[in-house]
């Protein structure tokens, strides 16, 4: 299995916002979550450069960051008053019950122990938790593998099933938990799954190594899924291909929220 911190952050930091932006469709499910659980104080995990913590304060919320990358909460550090903490969320050095509800987004697939951050989620938020993750089914669902098979090895095992996510927050003490399908709308945040109705985007280097799903893959995989994608849309035979995904992707859409109580 992959392991899922190999992607080094400190490098890509000052590149990343170029394009990463706040999706519309996500923070509307984060902002209804946290209302849901009557939420004031929040802590998010894995927050990065801080563009959803950005959008999280700007909504009313009392926030806290944590990343284990300096570089990339320095970066966030400039764009929000919040509290910024560098350290682990295997391990968070806070007291239990600490706050409200906590946040995660597209940073379950990067834990090299998922139940171990469920728990500490669980241990630091009085209320509950709010979690934005691309599960397995988003994921098998995307026209990329017919170009790059190489996801099925090197990106589905870091993707848990939403079936084994819900059971996971069961486990360590969840009593309730609801998930809701999201779809991308593409207009801003150019994360992986945005090139599902923008295949250009693939071609473009910059974009790949802005995002962990395409620097995952090897360069030659790379290389021969882009000779392939070129053909088929030079061809007309792309619309087809990516219209035979489109049914069982409509059922799971682009990833889930999930608000655990």
């Amino acid at each position: 299995m992959p392991e899922p911190t190999s992607i080094n952050y400190a490098h890509v930091a000052h590149r990343y916002d170029k394009s990463r932006r706040i999706e519309p469709a996500i923070l509307s499910a984060l902002v209804t979550g946290l209302r849901s659980l009557d939420a004031r104080s929040v802590l998010e995990i894995g927050a990065g450069t801080g563009n959803y913590s950005r959008a999280l304060v700007a909504s009313g919320f009392s926030l806290t960051a944590v990343d284990r990358e300096p570089a990339m909460l320095a970066v966030g550090a400039a764009k929000a008053t919040a509290s910024w903490i560098v350290a682990d969320a295997l391990h968070l050095p806070l007291p239990d019950r600490s706050f409200d509800a906590a946040v995660a987004v597209n940073v379950l697939h990067h834990l090299p122990d998922l139940g171990c951050a469920l728990a500490e989620l669980r241990r630091v938020a009085r209320r509950g938790a709010v979690m934005h993750a691309v599960v397995r089914e988003n994921l098998a669902t995307l026209w990329f593998r017919r170009y790059f098979p190489e996801i099925d090895d090197v990106l589905l095992p870091l993707h848990p099933p939403l079936g084994r996510l819900i059971t996971a927050l069961f486990r360590v003490g969840f009593s309730s938990v609801a998930s809701t399908r999201v779809f991308y709308s593409g207009s801003g945040d150019l994360t992986f799954e945005a090139a599902r109705t923008q295949p250009h985007l693939i071609f473009d280097s910059n974009f790949r190594a802005a995002v962990s799903g395409f620097r995952r893959l090897s360069s030659a995989s790379v290389a021969r899924g882009l000779v392939e994608l070129e053909r088929d849309l030079d061809s007309g035979a792309f619309a087809s291909i990516a219209a035979s995904f489109d049914s069982a992707h409509a059922a799971v859409g682009d990833c889930v929220v999930v608000t655990a109580h």
